[in-house]
Formats: C-alpha cells, sequence, structure tokens
C-alpha cells in the first residue's frame, strides 16, 4: 500500500514537471511568433507606405494620466481617419518638430473637416490646455482599442544589459530542467526494471 502511494505521487509530480516544462515552452514559442509576425508585417506595411494593421506602443509620457499611465502599453488599429470621433484616443505623430517622430497618444476633443480635409484637435487628459497643433489624417497611427497596464516595464527592462541576459538564461534553464527531468525519468525507469528483474530471480 505504502509503495503504491510513492508511485502514484511519483505519476503526479511527472505529470507536474511535465505539465510546467511543456506549457512554457509554448508560452515562449506563442510570444516569439506574435513578435515576429508583428516585426515582419511591420516592415512590409512600411515598406510600402502605409501603416501596419496594429501596433503596440509604451507609453512614456504622464500626458493620459489616469486612464493611461507611464508604462502602460496601448494597442492601436489602423482605421480610416473618417470613422473617428469625439473622445477616441489615437496615437499619431505630431507636427511639432519638437517631438520628432516620437508617437503620442492623445484624446480627440474635437473633429474638423475643412473642405474634406479631415483633422482632429487632441489633448491629454492630464494637460490643462489642448495640443496647439493640429493631428493630421495621414499622421495617425492608429486608434487605441486596449491598453496592458504597465507591460512597458518589460519592454525597458529586457531592453537592458540584465534583461537580454535573462531573456536568454529563463528559457535555456527551463530546457535544461526538462532534460535532467528526462534524464531522471530513465534512471527511475532503468531502476524499476532492475527491481522488477530481481524480484523475477528470487
Amino acid at each position: 500500500m505504502e509503495e503504491d502511494k510513492k508511485i502514484r505521487f511519483k505519476k503526479i509530480i511527472r505529470k507536474i514537471i511535465r505539465f510546467v516544462s511543456y506549457s512554457m515552452i509554448l508560452f515562449l514559442m506563442i510570444i516569439a511568433s506574435f513578435l515576429i509576425f508583428y516585426v515582419i508585417s511591420s516592415k512590409i506595411y512600411t515598406s510600402k507606405g502605409k501603416n501596419p494593421p496594429f501596433g503596440l506602443y509604451t507609453i512614456v509620457s504622464s500626458s493620459m494620466e489616469p486612464n493611461i499611465n507611464v508604462y502602460d502599453v496601448v494597442f492601436i488599429k489602423s482605421v480610416n481617419a473618417s470613422s473617428l470621433k469625439e473622445d477616441d484616443i489615437i496615437t499619431f505623430y505630431s507636427t511639432n518638430p519638437f517631438f520628432g517622430k516620437t508617437p503620442i497618444t492623445h484624446r480627440i476633443i474635437n473633429v474638423i473637416n475643412d473642405n474634406g480635409m479631415i483633422m482632429f484637435r487632441v489633448k491629454g487628459d492630464a494637460n490643462k490646455i489642448e495640443d496647439e497643433e493640429l493631428v493630421l489624417e495621414e499622421n495617425i497611427l492608429g486608434k487605441v482599442c486596449f491598453k496592458l497596464s504597465g507591460f512597458g516595464k518589460i519592454q525597458f527592462f529586457l531592453a537592458s544589459k540584465k534583461g537580454i541576459i535573462l531573456a536568454v538564461l529563463i528559457p535555456a534553464v527551463f530546457i535544461i530542467i526538462y532534460d535532467i527531468y528526462k534524464i531522471i525519468k530513465v534512471f527511475m525507469l532503468k531502476k524499476e526494471m532492475n527491481e522488477i528483474e530481481e524480484l523475477e530471480k528470487n
């Protein structure tokens, strides 16, 4: 009876280790596949002079607090400018040379249609006044669909030396653990077979 409990316990531990290992490998593969697809599709659309169908942008300014905070990551979708309306949050390039090619995420407070030319007056939720420059249709990257709170911290960490090391080290550790698990499994199987052979001899 006691021996049966030990065998059942070992089987449970093996299943848990197998499940954790496969889950981590699958998770890393999904993340890697998504990033590869995102990078490749972005380059293809950029080479054609078009905005990618979706994008991820890390917020580095407090202008949209408390709704969107620093280090939040916003998921944006490319949309037709004519479908945008007041209160929508958009990510865009400003015509102000001070910001250069840094994407800005602000809320639309007014839609202006000047003889078919659509422009937008925007404002950061935390700012007291609206932006001085109007947002032009061609400078809009997309509409914010949702945010990933704090995910930008992971991005900045992975961009650091420690982050790069860990990004390589963690998958390697899981692979090593899985290999050790397989070795232990083979060893335990051989031990059980030897025990069975000994019992058959006796």
